[in-house]
């Protein structure tokens, strides 16, 4: 209980000794502190202190500001802090204290222009604390005069001194060649961002001769810029200054006539000469464009034709691959255990559940896949299945040495050449990468076409007879069918693949005739040996059975005739 009554004794003491002190300052605006540009400023604060008395803390602060007060300096604790204080400031405060005069005051080293304005002290003793305002102006020394004349009256010269960048206000004085002071006729001054900017005139008499001066002083530095204007005495014979005016200004205008004169001319022949420019331009264009359509019409001519050629050969070709017929069955034992075989071993769909079957080395495991019983180790074959309305399937052929256990990447380095529809109307051809195949009208059944020592592999649309692709490989070791009905698709694919027992009817494309009204018109079969071709010929006609077109007025007579094979 005595610490405590002795710590309330000693902070009412220090409120007693603080209380005495003068009353609070506020800061009049017309009383200021100022301090040179670059310089150092003393801001006092105006608070009169006792000497014994020690501060608790002082803060000084920027007020008034639009966003509020913000902290200058703080002294807290018997030595300076930062916390707080405005970026701008760190660093180039200090807090004086002076104990026999009982006052604190603000140091500001290297002085802005920004630093101008209204300070607040905040002063703490114990519990109390009292606060005052003192306003920090900064004096700045302002641009050189500038001397220039304004007219001329009736023998007298009108100058006008004009300088910016003051503060506080500048003493302007205008002095003639003999240093006596010239009765200013304007004074004007504006503040212009905190500065002053002067413009004072006077005037002399046009036979004045020597310097006439201008002297701008800052008083409260003590400094100031003078600039001097020489006025020359007149030439003997001398006439007036209008005379002068209108023979400068004659000639001048005259020069500025002709030069106007030239220009515009040369303006519109450089125009004229653009135009006709433009104009050859254009027509060199056209005339490129008119060659350039020629050109065009004669390369779209010849890719029509070997587009024909091209369609030609791929219909003889899809012929070819349909004498090569096999008959193709699935072998169970490496069907995956989901998929369901049906008796005659033509067709798979994918069930609900696995089946209670023997897991063979030869059975896969993960893809829902099987493999035609079919072993190929040369020779040409060729097979048909009906892939119907299904959304999602594979087919193609692969190498009995490939993986059935696991996850399964289908390229052909891997021994898979597999063509696939991977949603409703997106097919693909398993290449590396995936090759995106754009088909006119979806299969309902595809061909499949194996010419073992050609090594190639083909797929056709067997309805449109077109060809789909075909991949080039050079094989060894035996080949076998693959047959991938997929999965479900949200009850989407469910139909099975179904591989064909006999070839299936194929219905002529729209706008196709039948062979026989070919004939009709006078076609003739030809059977015709393909080395006989050059190699260039070969992408163009592919071995098979040949539709050459005769003139109709020699179709009557060759009817029936056979050609011998070369």
């Amino acid at each position: 209980m005595a610490s405590s009554s002795g710590f309330w004794l000693s902070g009412g003491l220090a409120a007693l000794v603080f209380l005495r002190l003068p009353a609070p300052l506020s800061g009049d605006a017309d009383d200021y502190h100022l301090a040179p540009l670059g310089g150092t400023a003393q801001l006092l604060c105006p608070l009169a202190l006792w000497p014994v008395t020690v501060p608790t803390v002082v803060t000084w602060l920027r007020s008034p500001r639009p966003d509020g007060s913000q902290v200058v300096h703080v002294f807290r604790d018997g030595r300076d802090r930062e916390e707080g204080v405005m970026p701008q400031y760190k660093g180039r405060t200090a807090l004086l204290r002076d104990p026999r005069e009982g006052s604190v005051s603000l140091e500001i080293r290297h002085v802005r222009l920004e630093d101008r304005g209204p300070y607040r002290c905040e002063v703490q003793i114990g519990n109390v604390t009292r606060q005052g305002t003192v306003t920090l102006q900064v004096a700045v020394l302002g641009s050189d005069p500038y001397i220039h004349v304004k007219g001329y009256d009736a023998g007298w010269i009108q100058l006008v001194c004009r300088s910016a960048g003051w503060f506080p206000q500048p003493l302007a004085e205008w002095r003639d060649p003999q240093g006596r002071v010239l009765r200013p006729l304007s004074d004007g001054h504006v503040l212009e961002a905190g500065l002053f900017r002067i413009a004072v005139s006077s005037r002399v008499r046009d036979s004045t001769l020597g310097n006439v001066s201008c002297t701008v002083r800052n008083l409260a530095l003590g400094q100031e810029k003078t600039t001097a204007m020489l006025i020359a005495a007149p030439s003997p014979g001398r006439i007036s200054s209008s005379a002068v005016a209108l023979a400068v200004v004659l000639p001048v205008l005259g020069v500025l006539i002709i030069v106007g004169i030239f220009l515009i001319w040369k303006q519109r022949r450089s125009k004229e000469k653009l135009l006709y420019e433009q104009v050859m331009e254009v027509e060199n264009l056209l005339s490129d464009h008119a060659k350039e359509k020629g050109r065009l019409h004669k390369a779209l001519k010849k890719l029509r034709s070997e587009l024909k050629l091209k369609r030609a050969a791929a219909n003889s070709g899809w012929r070819r691959a349909r004498l090569h017929f096999v008959a193709v069955t699935l072998d169970p034992d490496t069907a995956h255990p989901k998929l369901i075989l049906s008796e005659d071993r033509r067709c798979v769909k994918l069930g609900d559940r696995r089946q209670p079957v023997p897991d063979g080395p030869q059975r896969f495991d993960f893809v829902v896949s099987v493999l035609g019983a079919e072993y190929f180790t040369a020779g040409c074959h060729y097979w048909e299945v009906d892939v119907g309305n299904k959304t999602k399937w594979a087919l193609g052929v692969c190498s009995e040495s490939v993986s059935r256990k696991g996850k399964v990447t289908a390229t052909p380095a891997n021994g898979h050449w597999l063509v696939r529809q991977s949603s409703e109307k997106e097919y693909e051809a398993l290449t590396s990468p995936q090759t995106t195949l754009r088909l006119k009208e979806p299969p309902r059944c595809v061909g499949i076409f194996l010419d073992y020592e050609a090594g190639i592999i083909s797929f056709y649309n067997v309805a449109s007879r077109t060809h789909i692709f075909t991949f080039t490989h050079t094989f060894s070791g035996p080949l076998r069918p693959f047959f991938e009905p997929c999965l479900h698709d949200g009850g989407k694919n469910t139909a099975p693949l179904i591989i064909c027992s006999e070839l299936q009817k194929s219905e002529p494309s729209p706008g196709r005739e039948p062979e026989e009204k070919g004939h009709a018109n006078g076609d003739v079969a030809m059977n015709v040996d393909p080395s006989l071709f050059p190699p260039q010929a070969s992408e163009l006609f592919p071995p098979g059975d040949m539709i050459l077109p005769w003139p109709s007025d020699l179709a009557p007579a060759l009817q029936g005739l056979k050609v011998p094979s070369f």
